[in-house]
């Protein structure tokens, strides 16, 4: 983890962070900005322009996208949804938990507009308590949805178990781009508007060549489009031709003769020489060490006292991020 923006006067923007890391790169790694090859974030405006200013691909951020692909998917059961949200509210009051402990040890869930993982949750607690549920108690019966909407709900929960699947995946220690455009395709294949955010050219897509290239190589094929080459190209590592030598003498005019088909026969080997491209399995096609990060910050930061001030905070983080780096007795080296 770098250290993050801390002026007084800072800059937020996509050129705020342009002039921060190529500051920063130099400062604390020794690194150029045009050492950085191509970058890996979700495709909002700030990190498009950033990218275009760097000049390098960016590779947007495959858990965004399955989240905004859901998150329109789930727009179609808003009113089930809603109807079951009112019913674990409903559960939640100290009556109806009193019942509820009698019968069950599960306990309702709510969801939260952020994360649609958590939707999947209180659908899937919602059938778990289904047989729990007394359709005469007068205290639920107003909010307790229909059987069509019971139907409704029970596909939708289909769904996003094939979704939640893949969202699992992709936080793997070794996905590659490969991996998440299989997952996406097969997602796709069961829901196709999912395509709008999912699809290999979806107008969400910062870099579309630069990404479809990445999966055309790791899958093993050399046939790239002249748009894909370009993109590859930081990436791309070309054998050098052996010397060819040859041994003996003969007269002029086989000498002429010899060199003009040993020309033509290095031609077409080298035109048989395919590029190999390097570090391509190394892209991750999301930032699973940033949404690590995001999950360790919040539950610090509702630990710590509130009253911290931002820096020390950000302190706090740095070194809970990088404490493979140090120890107790760098600390005592440090404090002498």
């Amino acid at each position: 983890m770098a250290p993050l923006l801390n002026e007084p006067d800072e800059d937020l923007s996509a050129r705020g962070h342009y002039g921060f890391l190529a500051g920063m790169l130099l400062r604390d790694y020794g690194k150029q900005l045009s050492d950085c090859i191509f970058v890996v974030g979700d495709n909002c405006a700030v990190n498009r322009l950033l990218a275009t200013l760097m000049g390098v691909p960016l590779v947007g951020w495959a858990s965004h996208r399955l989240n905004r692909a859901v998150q329109g998917d789930m727009e179609h059961y808003e009113d089930d949804l809603a109807c079951v949200q009112a019913l674990m509210m409903r559960l939640r009051t100290l009556k109806q938990s009193a019942k509820f402990r009698l019968k069950t040890s599960l306990r309702p869930v709510i969801r939260l507009d952020t994360r649609w993982s958590s939707t999947f949750s209180m659908v899937h607690r919602y059938f778990k308590l289904l047989e729990h549920l007394d359709s005469t108690d007068d205290a639920i019966v107003d909010v307790l949805p229909a059987p069509p909407c019971n139907k409704r709900l029970l596909s939708l929960l289909k769904d996003l178990k094939k979704v939640l699947s893949v969202s699992k995946a992709l936080q793997g220690a070794s996905v590659t781009l490969l991996d998440a455009r299989v997952w996406f395709d097969g997602l796709i294949a069961v829901k196709p508007h999912y395509a709008r955010f999912l699809g290999p050219r979806a107008d969400i897509l910062h870099s579309p060549h630069f990404e479809s290239g990445c999966v055309r190589v790791l899958g093993g094929s050399h046939r790239l489009t002249r748009t894909e080459k370009v993109a590859l190209q930081p990436f791309c590592c070309v054998e050098e031709e052996p010397p060819h030598t040859t041994e003996g003498a003969s007269s002029a005019d086989s000498e002429d003769e010899g060199s003009f088909v040993e020309y033509l026969q290095k031609r077409r080997r080298l035109a048989a020489v395919e590029p190999r491209y390097d570090l391509l399995s190394c892209i991750p096609p999301t930032s699973n060490l940033v949404e690590r990060f995001f999950t360790v910050a919040r539950t610090t930061y509702g630990q710590e006292r509130h009253s911290l001030q931002s820096i020390t905070l950000e302190l706090v983080l740095f070194l809970r991020q990088n404490g493979k780096y140090w120890t107790a007795q760098t600390v005592d080296e440090a404090t002498r």
